[in-house]
């Protein structure tokens, strides 16, 4: 058995063969289309040229032709008989203007459009302007004509070009007779402006295509024509050589109008002396289609270039395959040997093909390529993969839940985006507002890699935005996404799931447009929250990467949060416990203190009641005041009972918002009678809304009257006249709450006194436990409300309650 191997190395001379004449194949083929190409391309523009001239030529004899009209039409009014009886009426009075006048007007019936922009003079045998129509200054110049030229334009019947105010004139001068006297003693000058009326005409005798343009240009400026856009007034077609141009009479030039090409072509029109350009009549020959036609021409010449070469190529290609006949055998044991078969035998007298030989050993590498490729992949994602469980475990074991959860998220934040750990490219965090039952944009953090190449970035992603990176931190404090509405970041939180998507944001319903605008690319949105209450939504996603969430990726990150859960659930319940064993230490305490002296102070109470003799009505002051202050101490003892009782948690119920306002104000003015305040402090109330909240009747009345005690305290300080107090009750439609607004214009509280407000046994008052506020705010989120309060000294204090409305899914 022997075993073969085809090697066609760097020096065979099958490849050279192969490589040089493909080579001179595609130079000569490439040499010889440009040749023609460039060769036909200089006759066309040849041709077009030529066009150019024949049309200017023609545009000459046109304007001549319309010019001898001029003077055929006025010897046809003057040959007529009442035309001569109106110049004999006007000879009598010697009045030219008026004969000027008349001869208009019988052009003018003639043909209105062709003569009513053109102005008539009468000059006398000397040259001298006797009489005209219109405007006297068009005639200025004629006092530069001299009587010699005046003579040579009459008699050859010729005409010459004129210029006033910017526009160009074309005028012809006839010999007549003024006066009976002679046969010829004066002369006749017919004026008419190069307008558009005599590019109409020009254009039809011409025959101009309706892709070409004609027009007047005066001094170089553009003033007439066809050209559809604001141009007049302009310099459009200045040249470069102002010598050359200055005498010549013909100019040729391509221009890009209006993004149209143009071939221009112009003849001067000249003054009567002839040195000097007083404008010109131009022809724009439109190059759209020669344009067209040359594409054309180039494609034609491509093809037949691209089908010599094909056609050259394959007939080597078939030359070459003969030659390689006697490879068959080689190929044929090639594909043995691939397939496994070693024991091929080799012969080598029939006839192959090399295209099975490549085609054998190329299906042998793609394979190992395949299996190489997949091999490599896997080995990638399992590594990642060992990476990511590292990274969680890491994370895991090193997270400790502090005060503020928003520490606890900007850790995980910090280590999802690292470019060293998962390398997600940004990530966000909404937090829950109860408040405004919405998700609140509250913070991002980048991945330093794309801080650093921000600019790259954004240049490779086209559909990139500059605020998507440098200006994140802004737009994500800007968005609220509505907790009661339906969308991927809500139902994230709500039904407490991992949701991902491997996509674009734009694409889903994300709960916010200005969110949608961000560029979210294959993203995951990760709720965080305690089996109580929510916490927020962490998203993160591959902004610059093509990299995909996987099931894997969803799976690790649900033992995360599973164990974040875990951890705050047990902080909260340490929280709850230390504070129900606290509550419950006091409670016993306040039972067996307070209510021992309640029995005193009511044993004693009794006692001076009883020995009180008519007599003593000296003391009857400090009586008075003693029960006063007995009657605070068992209020503030009713107080403390019900702070530190830790079972004193009712279960919550629907509450009538506004008998219940109603019931509270009521109360407050009774405790305000009492104390015979009731005309020093104005209480008002405005209450919109009528419907029930979530809450206990009872509880939150002690909560109410609370907060509006503290407020006619402040109001009594304040040493103002218009003391007053000020309930207010809305409802948030976004949010779907209850807002109600307690404000009063008392003596207000500082910022240090505002920070501890909420603190139990906090105080100010020397006669109080300071178990007011803290009570109301134990209340209020009983109910699953908020509480906000908002303080000015000397001004006022402002408390926001928010409340849930009940609905019966509550």
């Amino acid at each position: 058995m022997k075993n073969f191997k085809l090697r066609i190395n760097k020096d065979s001379i099958v490849l050279k063969i192969i490589f040089y004449t493909n080579i001179a194949i595609v130079i000569s083929s490439i040499f010889v289309a440009t040749i023609i190409t460039f060769i036909t391309f200089k006759d066309m523009e040849s041709k077009l040229l030529n066009t150019a001239k024949e049309k200017v030529f023609i545009l000459e004899k046109a304007n001549m032709n319309y010019m001898y009209s001029f003077m055929t039409d006025v010897n046809q009014v003057l040959l007529k008989e009442n035309y001569f009886q109106k110049i004999s009426k006007a000879e009598v009075d010697k009045n030219y203007k008026k004969l000027c006048e008349i001869l208009k007007n019988e052009l003018i019936r003639e043909n209105f459009k062709k003569y009513y922009k053109t102005e008539i003079a009468f000059l006398n045998e000397n040259g001298k302007i006797l009489g005209y129509s219109g405007d006297r200054n068009i005639f200025d110049d004629e006092q530069n004509v001299s009587l010699q030229q005046i003579k040579e334009i009459a008699r050859d019947k010729i005409y010459y070009i004129a210029n006033y105010n910017s526009k160009v004139y074309s005028r012809s001068i006839l010999s007549i007779s003024i006066s009976r006297e002679k046969d010829i003693n004066g002369y006749l000058i017919i004026s008419t402006p190069l307008d558009n009326n005599i590019l109409e005409y020009i254009r039809d005798y011409i025959e101009l295509s309706p892709s070409d343009r004609i027009f007047i240009l005066s001094n170089e400026e553009y003033i007439y024509g066809d050209f559809n856009f604001d141009v007049k007034g302009k310099g459009l077609f200045k040249r470069k050589n102002s010598k050359i141009v200055k005498d010549a009479q013909y100019f040729f030039k391509t221009l890009e109008i209006n993004e149209k090409s143009y071939y221009i072509t112009t003849t001067a029109l000249k003054n009567i002396t002839g040195d000097k350009n007083l404008g010109y009549f131009g022809i724009g020959i439109s190059r759209e289609n020669f344009l067209k036609t040359k594409i054309i021409i180039a494609i034609f010449i491509g093809i037949m270039v691209l089908s010599f070469v094909t056609i050259a190529t394959t007939c080597f290609s078939k030359l070459l395959r003969e030659i390689l006949l006697p490879l068959k055998e080689i190929s044929d044991a090639a594909e043995d040997i691939s397939n496994g078969k070693y024991d091929t035998v080799i012969d080598f007298n029939g006839k192959g093909e090399i295209k099975v030989l490549e085609n054998s050993l190329k299906g042998m590498l793609k394979r190992l390529e395949e299996n190489q490729r997949t091999l490599k992949i896997r080995n990638k994602i399992l590594k990642e993969n060992l990476n990511k469980m590292k990274v969680i475990e890491k994370l895991i074991l090193g997270i400790e839940i502090e005060d503020s959860i928003v520490d606890t998220v900007k850790k995980i934040m910090k280590t999802f985006v690292s470019e060293s750990e998962l390398g997600f490219s940004r990530a966000m965090f909404f937090r829950y507002s109860r408040e405004r039952d919405a998700l609140i944009g509250e913070m991002c953090i980048l991945n330093s890699h794309i801080t650093e190449i921000r600019n790259d970035i954004l240049k490779e992603r086209k559909n990139g935005f500059d605020f998507q990176i440098n200006q994140l931190e802004d737009v994500i404090k800007l968005i609220k996404i509505p907790f009661s509405s339906e969308n991927l970041i809500t139902t994230s939180l709500k039904e407490r799931k991992i949701l991902y998507v491997n996509d674009k944001g734009y694409k889903h319903n994300l709960g916010n447009d200005l969110f949608n605008s961000i560029g979210l690319k294959n993203f995951i949105a990760i709720p965080i929250y305690n089996i109580d209450y929510y916490t927020g939504v962490m998203l993160f996603d591959y902004y610059t990467k093509e990299k995909q969430i996987t099931e894997e990726d969803v799976e690790l990150i649900k033992i995360l949060i599973m164990n974040v859960a875990t951890k705050l659930k047990n902080k909260v319940e340490e929280k709850e416990r230390i504070d129900f064993e606290r509550n419950r230490t006091i409670n016993n305490i306040t039972e067996r203190f307070l209510t021992t002296r309640e029995e005193a102070l009511n044993k004693l109470v009794g006692l001076v009641q009883e020995n009180k003799s008519d007599n003593l009505t000296e003391i009857e002051e400090e009586i008075k005041e003693f029960k006063e202050k007995v009657k605070n101490i068992k209020y503030s003892n009713k107080i403390l009972k019900q702070y530190s009782n830790p079972l004193n948690r009712k279960k919550l119920e629907p509450v009538n918002i506004e008998h219940f306002i109603v019931e509270v104000i009521e109360e407050f003015r009774g405790i305000v009678r009492e104390d015979r305040n009731e005309d020093k402090i104005n209480i008002a109330s405005f209450i919109s809304y009528t419907g029930d909240v979530l809450g206990n009747r009872e509880r939150l009345r002690r909560a109410f009257i609370e907060i509006l005690k503290n407020a006619y305290d402040a109001v009594l300080e304040n040493g103002r006249t218009d003391k007053k107090i000020t309930i207010i009750v809305i409802r948030d439609k976004l949010a779907n709450k209850i807002k109600i607004d307690i404000k009063d214009n008392g003596i207000g509280m500082s910022e240090e006194q505002l920070k501890d407000v909420f603190q139990p046994f906090m105080t100010y008052k020397g006669d109080t436990p300071g178990l007011g506020i803290p009570l109301a705010e134990r209340v209020i989120k009983d109910c699953k409300g908020v509480i906000k309060i908002y303080s000015t000294p000397n001004q006022g204090t402002e408390v926001k309650i928010t409340l849930n409305i009940f609905k019966e899914d509550n």
